[in-house]
């Protein structure tokens, strides 16, 4: 089996989800991207992204690594922004040259960056020489088929002293359409000593060995189908239904203990609605989990759910259904 990874994904990756991967087997987690110029500002949004309550517990455990990822178009603030994510426990400092978001690109952050490879170098030799954890980058191919430099990219990212390259494997034209072309992905193993880590059209386990087996890749990035089916982590194509009730309430326990009950509750119904997608007799369960926002109606309602299913059989993600859930993100 593939090592894996959780990709950074906004709105979805804070330490409770980040740590119900790790502990299903994610090897390292990744934070939502944080722009650079918000990590002085002591907002309640910043703060809650920069609460890396989970790190230590990968530190004392070390089941996994907590990659703090970082973006930008100030070197310097993103340099000083490794560093206050070190000095909150990140275990590695991700920099984000793979955003195509268009106000992004036009703000010269993120996949601006692949059009100025000197600046680009820059920014990870400063952001290496700024903390002592492995600095880490996240990009894609190329702006378009045309200008396809990922192994230029690659190579001034080792000369600057990263210690592994993510590559989605898309041009920032496509963004999320088309097929990922994988083969870029075993062209950068092949030209380079870093691990490389894959990413890129994983919807399913089978993905994830694929994808490895045709590129040699030292990793595999899961992004939106990690949250369908986080059970991937385990080397499992999905699970029992008692299993996803647990976890859906320990889910919600955590959420709202981390953001208070209104907000844990609602930004955990999509993870739940998500976990009870097509399977049997859950359409009404679905309809009830979105519409209930008291915690303990939902818990009520999970563990009246739960009684009959104990002895259910296993019950996966087909790939149709991996496929129908990916939303786009960094899958």
């Amino acid at each position: 089996m593939p090592i894996l990874t959780l990709a950074p994904m906004a709105g979805v990756s804070n330490w409770v989800f980040r740590l119900i991967c790790a502990r299903l087997g994610a090897r390292l987690v990744g934070v939502e991207f944080i722009n650079c110029r918000t990590i002085g500002i002591r907002s309640r949004k910043s703060m809650q992204m920069l609460d890396f309550s989970d790190a230590p517990i990968y530190a004392d455990t070390g089941i996994s690594l907590l990659a703090a990822q970082i973006y930008g178009n100030d070197i310097d603030l993103i340099a000083n922004g490794a560093r206050e994510f070190e000095r909150r426990g990140a275990q590695v400092v991700d920099i984000n040259f793979g955003c195509s978001v268009p106000k992004i690109v036009a703000k010269g952050c993120g996949a601006a960056y692949l059009r100025d490879l000197d600046r680009l170098y820059q920014a990870v030799e400063r952001t290496v020489k700024a903390v002592s954890v492995p600095v880490i980058v996240k990009t894609r191919l190329g702006w378009n088929e045309e200008e396809i430099n990922i192994l230029e990219v690659v190579r001034r990212c080792e000369d600057a002293g990263a210690q592994a390259v993510a590559i989605h494997a898309r041009t920032v034209v496509q963004k999320y359409k088309g097929q990922a072309n994988w083969h870029w992905i075993g062209r950068a193993v092949e030209a380079s000593s870093l691990p490389i880590i894959g990413n890129g059209d994983v919807l399913t386990l089978d993905d994830a060995r694929l994808m490895q087996r045709e590129t040699g890749c030292a990793a595999v990035m899961v992004g939106r189908a990690a949250l369908a089916n986080p059970w991937l982590f385990s080397g499992r194509s999905g699970a029992t239904l008692s299993e996803r009730i647990d976890l859906a309430l320990e889910q919600l326990r955590l959420m709202a203990a981390y953001k208070g009950e209104r907000a844990g509750v609602r930004e955990t119904r999509k993870h739940l609605a998500l976990y009870f997608k097509s399977l049997p007799r859950a359409s009404e369960l679905r309809r009830r989990l979105l519409t209930t926002a008291s915690l303990a109606e939902l818990a009520d309602l999970l563990a009246e759910w739960k009684e009959p299913a104990a002895e259910e059989a296993d019950l996966t993600l087909s790939a149709a259904e991996a496929e129908a859930l990916a939303w786009g993100g960094n899958g």
